[in-house]
């Protein structure tokens, strides 16, 4: 298992990653028939997360993407010392450590970026596998969005907001 910075020559490992996350977990945002990036497109993606020092992992297993992390430093002035990130792991690679690994990297690289302190991300409140891992982290709940996602069933479900402070 290797854990890197994603590179412009991943968008189709990355791409083909996302639609087989998105498929398999009601955990996401995005549905998998919403999912219809080009390559280019993800190319123009990856690009321009490195140009603004954003920063996007991939997981790889046997030279295959199979988990993402990407964080988007918010551009404001007035909140320029935050961002915000996500996960994304394919089911059969969970509960092997992947998500500890690439969240242990980002951290270690959040302490190190200039001007950023404050990390957040928004979660299914049902998501307790992945609550439990970000407050193994130190992250805290900061507020609830409440009925925030409409689930396939016709069911609602909270987002919760969670924050941890690197400086």
């Amino acid at each position: 298992m290797q854990i890197r910075s994603a590179a412009k020559s991943d968008a189709e490992a990355i791409l083909a990653h996302c639609r087989k996350a998105f498929g398999e977990t009601d955990f996401l945002m995005t549905e998998a028939d919403e999912f219809n990036l080009t390559i280019a497109e993800e190319e123009a993606w990856i690009e321009r997360s490195i140009r603004t020092g954003d920063l996007i992992l991939v997981a790889e297993v046997d030279n295959e993407v199979v988990g993402m992390l990407n964080f988007r430093r918010s551009k404001s002035k007035k909140v320029n010392h935050l961002g915000y990130f996500g996960i994304t792991i394919q089911e059969k690679y969970c509960n092997q450590g992947l998500g500890s690994k690439m969240l242990k990297q980002f951290l270690e690289w959040a302490e190190e970026e200039p001007g950023l302190e404050k990390i957040c991300l928004e979660v299914f409140a049902y998501n307790q596998r992945a609550i439990h891992l970000y407050r193994q982290f130190g992250f805290q709940e900061e507020g609830r969005k409440v009925k925030h996602i409409k689930r396939k069933d016709g069911t609602y479900a909270d987002e919760l907001l969670m924050y941890k402070f690197v400086k």
